[in-house]
């Protein structure tokens, strides 16, 4: 091939090349755009939170404010449709209202609670929480699903892990954190010390995500606090501890009674702190 033929050949591939660059870069500026339309957008949602800042409304901003910027679903499995599920009640504020006073007592042990003007004392979280089980969860508490016991240190809510929680899973289901939002509507009214526990049978884990029943355990008592924190309790009031199967309610002689020993208790001090730490290390 002469000089002249090879020139021309290479002309050609650099005009192709040149051509090809062209059209791929002609498509960018949709990435400006589209920044563009981002900055906009913020712009937007920062003048609607100065608005409401100036109105006072520091709750609808910060709703506002959340929903656009930390836009993370808490549970990634649907929400029911159509009939509610067991056990939320009907009308949730009307509950609230009937069963959570708006002033809860003292609930210091050392220190009588309050008689007010009635000349008959209030409530105290026991009272509520059992109120609440007796008339909203009736189901649960007579499969034995959910129960209340009053000690002279402690008030000990036990639901079981199969109302909670799939087979050897940790994650919580739609029907345990319906439960949840109610008892931590509750817990809100009356802060206190909280122990969340959780308990196993003496059965081997058999998932390749869980190390022991120390694992599982400890991850479902975290599922639990996570999600009453989430809710609105304070995180200085509760703390998850995992017992694998080393607290059994019953021998783990059968069935029956594994069902009974996997568990997660939540143990609230009647005893009045400014944090769990300093209620149980000082």
């Amino acid at each position: 091939m002469s000089d002249d033929g090879a020139h021309s050949s290479r002309r050609r591939r650099v005009r192709k090349k040149q051509a090809g660059d062209s059209a791929q870069g002609k498509d960018r500026w949709i990435l400006s755009y589209a920044d563009f339309i981002t900055l906009l957008f913020a712009f937007f949602v920062a003048l609607y939170s100065i608005s409401l800042k100036t109105q006072g409304n520091d709750r609808r901003l910060t709703e506002t404010l959340t929903g656009v910027f930390d836009a993370v679903q808490k549970s990634v499995k649907p929400i029911n449709v159509g009939q509610p599920i067991i056990g939320e009640p009907k009308d949730q504020d009307a509950v609230d209202a009937q069963t959570i006073p708006s002033n809860p007592p003292n609930m210091e042990t050392k220190t009588p609670d309050p008689i007010p003007e009635s000349g008959l004392p209030q409530p105290t979280i026991y009272d509520v929480l059992d109120r609440v089980i007796s008339s909203e969860f009736q189901s649960l508490q007579r499969s034995g699903q959910i129960s209340i016991t009053d000690s002279p240190q402690w008030v000990n809510l036990e639901l079981k892990s199969a109302l909670l929680f799939g087979e050897g899973e940790y994650q919580l289901t739609n029907e345990a954190v319906a439960l949840l939002i109610v008892i931590s509507n509750i817990l809100k009214s009356y802060p206190a010390p909280i122990l969340v526990d959780g308990n196993t049978d003496d059965l081997a884990v058999t998932s390749a995500r869980l190390i022991s029943n120390w694992h599982l355990s400890s991850l479902r008592a975290s599922s639990v606090v996570e999600e009453l924190v989430y809710r609105g309790v304070d995180p200085k009031l509760i703390a998850p501890i995992g017992f694998s199967s080393e607290h059994p309610k019953v021998r783990n002689t059968n069935a029956d009674a594994r069902q009974q020993n996997r568990r997660v208790v939540l143990r609230i001090s009647k005893t009045q702190a400014a944090n769990l730490y300093d209620y149980l290390f000082k």
